[in-house]
């Protein structure tokens, strides 16, 4: 129990990366589990700006001005020739359109040749007015081509006998595109979020465990530390015991924590539910394996002198997103190719993978996971004899 509370002493000495690690995280679970929304429930029509100059000031010509000002940002500034080509250069306004004198007249003699079932071309509707814009722009030719529905639907409905007011009106709300468009409804997976928080399980726990507790085993290492260890009434197998169990505790309090931040995230419906049971197992198991491989990797004397910590550190990141790409973790399983996924079966994440999608997809119950769950500590298993081997092997060199 001495080395193993003395255990918990130094690893304060390293807090730092754990708590690092786990922010990370935490931070990656929050952002997992949350469900991706675009926020937009109603169709908008792109505005823009326009310069309208009214020099008929007619009842026609103020309903028109009165549609533009709906459909765009109208500028009612004043400004010479070259200012205005200044704002169609430099895309402040879009379109500058007058509307000139007699423009009235032009649209009542239109409403006329229609009552008399006379064909108009829109382009002469759009000929009484005199429209600069940039002919390059797609949003000119946009603007036009509503002026021109505008004036044709207006017409139209005062050819059939009804007044300005009205036929504006009318031909506002038919123009209007927000009538006639809808969003695609989007399949929603509700197990997305679940699967998805669980996935990621395994790089954290195996990142944090590794970063944090493989400096403190190099501090009882020390050959100074490790002569008075050995003089001690302490056993070598005691005190490897008691590092095993410090580092198992201080995994499975760091996947404690991270199943609690994705029960609160996810909310109750999903707690102690079977499938989350069948997770919390699944990933208990998992931190099982990884802390054996821990001893594993501490058993060598090249990783654990004094002075590896910067190697340490590195074969951190190399396992840990090794581990991570081909186990499935941040790529999935689906999208794998077929020599990868061979590769990955070799290592714990890719079971763990295996497990989670059975759970939250295939609805697989206890008996359906035996094998992904047995493979897992079978990695452990293994990793905990080779380092066991390579103890003994040291410990006869060293006593020879």
């Amino acid at each position: 129990m001495q080395v193993y509370k003395t255990f918990f002493k130094v690893l304060r000495k390293y807090k730092m990366s754990l708590i690092m690690y786990s922010a990370i995280m935490i931070f990656m679970i929050w952002i997992f589990a949350s469900e991706s929304s675009s926020g937009a429930d109603e169709i908008v029509q792109k505005k823009y700006s326009i310069l309208v100059v009214d020099e008929d000031n007619s009842a026609i010509s103020k309903e028109f001005v009165n549609y533009l000002g709906k459909r765009h940002n109208l500028d009612d500034g004043k400004y010479t020739d070259d200012q205005i080509k200044d704002l169609l250069f430099y895309e402040n306004i879009s379109e500058y359109i007058v509307i000139p004198k007699g423009f009235g007249d032009n649209i009542s003699s239109v409403v006329e040749a229609k009552k008399n079932g006379k064909s108009i071309n829109e382009e002469d509707l759009a000929n009484m007015l005199q429209a600069t814009y940039d002919e390059g722009m797609p949003r000119g030719i946009f603007i036009n081509m509503q002026i021109n529905q505008y004036l044709n639907a207006v017409t139209d409905y005062m050819a059939s006998g009804e007044e300005l007011a009205d036929a504006s009106k009318r031909a506002d709300s038919a123009l209007d595109i927000s009538e006639f468009t809808t969003f695609q409804e989007e399949e929603v997976d509700t197990n997305a979020v679940k699967y998805t928080s669980f996935l990621v399980l395994p790089y954290g726990i195996l990142s944090i465990i590794f970063s944090g507790v493989i400096p403190v085993i190099i501090a009882f290492n020390e050959k100074e530390k490790k002569n008075r260890t050995n003089v001690s009434s302490i056993k070598l197998t005691s005190r490897n015991i008691s590092l095993i169990l410090g580092a198992a505790t201080v995994a499975f309090a760091v996947a404690t924590v991270f199943i609690i931040v994705i029960t609160l995230k996810n909310g109750a419906g999903v707690a102690f539910t079977s499938s989350w049971w069948l997770s919390v197992l699944n990933t208990y198991i998992y931190t099982i394996t990884a802390t054996l491989l821990l001893s594993m990797l501490t058993s060598f004397p090249i990783l654990i002198s004094k002075g590896s910590t910067n190697a340490a550190s590195f074969i951190t990141v190399i396992i840990g997103l090794s581990f991570a790409f081909l186990g499935g973790t941040f790529v999935d399983l689906d999208i794998l190719g077929e020599g990868v996924a061979k590769v990955g079966r070799f290592i714990p994440n890719y079971w763990y993978s295996v497990a989670c999608k059975k759970i939250w997809y295939d609805g697989a119950g206890l008996t359906d996971l035996i094998g992904c769950y047995g493979l897992q500590l079978l990695f452990g298993v293994v990793c905990l004899t080779v380092g066991l081997a390579v103890t003994r092997y040291y410990g006869n060199k060293a006593s020879a």
